[in-house]
């Protein structure tokens, strides 16, 4: 013999699992939001810091090359500067 419950018992318990379902759903959506939100976090701090070494890196560089060649630099600024003024030059 099945004793089965009546018709609106069935509805009430299926609309109780599915509230259960979706509360469990929305916690693990704010759970893995969180993660998201770390591990994007750490990966900014360490793309931050990656630039800024590089930006010093590259200004010591340059810096270190207008040192040991002072007229080599200033005729490489003043063709980039005779380029810039031909091209944005009006008329």
């Amino acid at each position: 013999m099945n004793k089965s419950l009546p018709l609106n018992a069935n509805i009430a318990a299926s609309e109780h699992d599915i509230g259960q379902q979706i509360a469990t759903l929305r916690a693990d959506l704010a759970q893995l939001t969180a993660t998201i939100t770390d591990d994007m976090s750490q990966g900014l701090e360490v793309a931050g810091r990656k630039i800024g070494q590089t930006g010093r890196k590259a200004q010591t560089t340059a810096t270190d090359a207008v040192l040991g060649h002072p007229l080599t630099a200033i005729g490489i600024a003043a063709g980039i500067g005779l380029l810039l003024g031909l091209v944005t030059r009006k008329g």
